[in-house]
């Protein structure tokens, strides 16, 4: 299968570049991007051809497959002009700004019979992973209600790469998206309604949503939360994970803990416990026993990554929807925009099933 990417800055390198080198029978035939300068390092570094604009990589590299890194504001021409060029895509997250756009690619790609993914990755890192595939075990029980938080010192508003600086008032859409994913990958369903409020801290001049807060109600009654919090002056938490089931609490931190435990304290065994995981940890709880589940490797972005490039290249193969598919990344969009409506209006926002 013939790869070809499409944005040959940082993410193509460290990224997406490993991911499609680890694909069996993969060719990789080119990249483009029209910044002269990514084009000369990004050759240079690789050894691979590379081309000023998608149409060029699409005419002389022809590739069956098209990997789009570049930012999110022109994900939906790109991916429009390379499904008409007869390539599937993935696309980096967030796939594209809106619901509408989301409708107008997939209704493009169902025309052209051609498939498109999204690299939700964290989905595949393996402490994730390893929470997924309890949920519902005879054991552990059904989910009831999850937490998921992300905590950092680092303002919207200070973002060190330009194009998300620039949006500062979209921090739940651009990595607040995969918390979505996440959630909605756990649950296995859409939210029936979401409650939200953001707020930009204690200057409520700047429009931003440094701090967000989303109620989540799945079916069955059954609620689910989303903290992010970019003004956090303690240690960053970069994802934070709590499922609790009905025999069982599972749990996951990425980011990497080194935790060394003595004595006793309320509601904890008595002793001395070491916590370690440098890539991240995932363990199950039930009462004050605790079992460890996965740790991720050294580099667990890379590793995610990976995998989950190859089982999109096999669904492409067998020409079956992909995982994380556009379909999929549709309804993390459509809570998204509706957490942004009830932050604004104050309103619950019912979200109508298959819409």
């Amino acid at each position: 299968m013939r790869f070809g990417i499409v944005g040959l800055g940082w993410a193509a390198r460290s990224f997406h570049l490993p991911a499609l080198r680890a694909i069996p029978g993969a060719e990789i035939v080119g990249g483009c991007d029209p910044s002269a300068e990514q084009r000369d390092e990004f050759g240079g570094a690789t050894g691979l051809t590379t081309y000023a604009s998608l149409a060029e990589l699409l005419e002389q590299g022809r590739p069956e497959v098209v990997v789009i890194a570049t930012p999110p504001g022109s994900h939906r021409d790109l991916c429009i002009e390379a499904l008409r060029g007869g390539a599937h895509v993935i696309c980096e997250k967030p796939f594209v700004e809106t619901v509408a756009q989301a409708d107008e690619v997939i209704s493009v790609a169902t025309e052209v019979g051609r498939w498109v993914a999204i690299n939700h990755q964290y989905r595949e890192k393996p402490v994730f992973r390893a929470v997924k595939e309890r949920i519902g075990a005879a054991d552990v029980g059904e989910i009831a209600f999850c937490q998921i938080s992300q905590l950092m010192d680092l303002t919207p508003w200070d973002e060190p790469v330009e194009w998300r600086r620039a949006m500062p008032n979209r921090t739940l859409f651009e990595g607040g998206v995969h918390l979505v994913d996440l959630m909605l990958m756990l649950y296995g369903e859409t939210p029936e309604a979401v409650y939200a409020r953001h707020s930009p801290g204690l200057d409520q001049s700047r429009k931003a949503d440094a701090i967000h807060l989303v109620l989540l109600e799945f079916s069955g009654g059954r609620l689910a939360q989303i903290t992010i919090d970019r003004l956090c002056k303690s240690g960053t938490r970069y994802i934070e994970l709590r499922v609790d089931c009905e025999h069982v609490s599972l749990r996951a931190s990425h980011g990497g803990r080194v935790l060394l435990q003595i004595g006793m304290k309320r509601a904890a065994r008595a002793g001395v416990k070491l916590i370690y995981g440098l890539g991240g940890v995932a363990w199950e709880e039930r009462g004050t026993a605790r079992k460890s589940l996965a740790r991720n490797p050294r580099n667990p972005g890379i590793v995610a990554t990976k995998k989950l490039f190859r089982l999109m290249a096999l669904a492409f193969a067998e020409n079956r929807e992909p995982p994380s598919s556009a379909r999929e990344a549709r309804e993390s969009l459509r809570v998204i925009e509706a957490a942004y409506r009830s932050a604004e209006t104050g309103e619950r926002i019912v979200l109508a099933p298959n819409a």
